[in-house]
């Protein structure tokens, strides 16, 4: 314990409140190179690449001190303006296209894999995004290649918004396209007439795969059909009962503070979360 906490703790118990819990200092964790010297990690553990070309955006103040004090002497280098919307600039119109345009004429002459999945933003502006899985000189990448606006959510027309890609950037993707991942929605996977179906009748020697994810998550759903209804009926009660009414919702929350412990918020089992009910069941 520190000379603070500990003074804070003497002067609460002169005023005759409660001590302030100390403060948990925060550790960043890092690599060690240690960790492969162990026996149960040495045969698959090394450390990640993924994520050093974007230094430049998460520590952008960094970057801009390190360029200072690595050139002192320089009048033009005290003078750079440097903030985290030019180096998003950067990122976006240099980088961005860089890197693009190297996936591209990797995906024009070697085998490849798409992954693929539906998202919509803030503006209700429904995307396409494509993400190419690479194995040059067997290193194994997942690059992000794309991200189509989409009106039409079908079937056709989001095979239609991949070909016309395709096209425009010269990828011979039935030739070179070797595997297919997404979701388990019908319009990714169904058994009829799906994206999958309809890549599958041009590529017919295409490895498909569906989101593993998305597979637990119908395991775990038809698991808890066996569970008694009433399990699930009452963690929706219990939320329903408190959170719809101010009245209990404070009295819960000056429970929380008679107790004196960490004040949480009730959770709601969701269909569209993937195992939302274990921590709901946790919270209880």
């Amino acid at each position: 314990m520190d000379a603070d906490s500990s003074e804070s703790e003497v002067q609460s118990s002169r005023l005759g409140t409660p001590p302030r819990k100390a403060r948990k200092r925060h550790y960043e964790q890092k690599y060690s190179k240690l960790w492969e010297k162990d026996k149960e990690f040495a045969s698959w553990l090394q450390e990640s690449t993924k994520g050093e070309e974007y230094f430049i955006v998460n520590h952008v103040g960094d970057l801009k001190k390190l360029i200072v004090n690595v050139c002192s002497d320089c009048e033009i280098a005290k003078e750079i303006t440097f903030e985290k919307t030019k180096a998003q600039a950067i990122v976006t119109n240099v980088t961005g296209k860089l890197s693009h345009t190297e996936l591209v004429k990797t995906l024009q002459t070697e085998k490849f894999s798409l992954i693929v999945d539906e998202s919509t933003d803030k503006s209700t502006t429904k995307h396409l995004a494509l993400i190419a899985r690479t194995a040059v000189d067997f290193n194994v990448e997942d690059q992000f290649l794309c991200l189509i606006p989409i009106v039409d959510g079908t079937a056709t027309a989001l095979h239609n918004a991949c070909k016309e890609y395709f096209d425009k950037e010269n990828i011979p993707y039935k030739e070179n396209m070797i595997g297919f991942a997404a979701d388990g929605a019908n319009t990714m996977f169904g058994s009829h007439h799906s994206l999958s179906t309809l890549f599958a009748n041009e590529i017919p020697h295409l490895f498909m795969m569906k989101c593993i994810c998305h597979s637990f998550h119908l395991c775990v759903s038809y698991a808890c059909k066996t569970l008694p209804r009433g399990i699930e009926d009452f963690a929706r009660d219990v939320y329903n009962y408190i959170q719809n009414s101010p009245k209990r919702l404070g009295d819960y929350q000056q429970f929380q503070s008679f107790l004196d412990i960490k004040p949480h918020k009730l959770l709601h089992p969701a269909q569209t979360r993937w195992l939302s009910l274990l921590p709901v069941v946790k919270r209880f």
